[in-house]
């Protein structure tokens, strides 16, 4: 682990957490942190951001401070005690649940891989190549200007990043906007000329009338004079 430290971000975990009593765990996490300690050996350190909102940064010290996660795994289902039907792990005294906090750590664990901290992680692999790479050329005598191998800041990355997310999204709004608006005048144009069409046929419909009135009235007043 020593040798891969300079080439990989480490991500202690404590596999079969099950086998530790719950009361021994948290000491047991304390001694890993420590032996790794000792031995130098860097593990992972999420970034956190001051742009970041509070519930964000609370979530990732929560995920920083679980390290070394403790993982029970298993794809089998089991009933609890109380009917739930959960992936776990089912022993005499009772059910571990993969994904309860209050059993293991997996949930964190699954939620910096996958969820929160992906591209933190992917920033950190891509420092530490740049790293693994400069030093292997530099070996092989090649020199260069140090700005060659001049790796960007993972946090101004991860900003840069962010504020193209937030581009695109605002790009995304826009465009909504601009086709409901676009909808909208449609909608209108159509409403207003069936509006329109019906007032035209309105007037058809009142010209026919007055001109039967017209015709009625012309024939009454023929029939009285015949009878005169």
């Amino acid at each position: 682990m020593t040798r891969l430290n300079s080439y990989a971000t480490v991500i202690p975990i404590i596999a079969k957490s099950d086998t530790v009593a719950e009361n021994e765990l948290q000491q047991y996490k304390q001694r890993i942190l420590r032996d790794l300690e000792f031995h130098g050996i860097d593990i992972v350190k999420l970034p956190v951001n001051e742009e970041d909102d509070e519930e964000t940064i609370a979530e990732v010290t929560e995920i920083q401070s679980r390290l070394p996660f403790a993982i029970v795994g298993s794809n089998d289902l089991v009933k609890t005690a109380d009917g739930r039907i959960v992936r776990g792990r089912a022993y005499p005294w009772g059910v571990i649940e993969v994904d309860n906090e209050n059993h293991c750590d997996f949930v964190k664990l699954r939620q910096m891989l996958i969820r929160s901290n992906m591209e933190d992680l992917r920033e950190l692999t891509q420092l530490r190549y740049e790293q693994y790479r400069t030093k292997k050329l530099l070996s092989l005598g090649v020199t260069q200007d140090d700005s060659v191998f001049s790796t960007a800041n993972p946090t101004e990355r991860q900003a840069e990043a962010r504020a193209v997310h937030e581009a695109k999204l605002a790009k995304m709004e826009s465009d909504m906007k601009a086709v409901f608006q676009r909808k909208v005048a449609e909608k209108e144009a159509k409403l207003k000329q069936s509006e329109e069409e019906l007032y035209a046929r309105h007037r058809q419909m009142r010209a026919a009338l007055d001109q039967q009135r017209q015709e009625l009235e012309e024939v009454k007043r023929r029939l009285q004079n015949m009878f005169r």
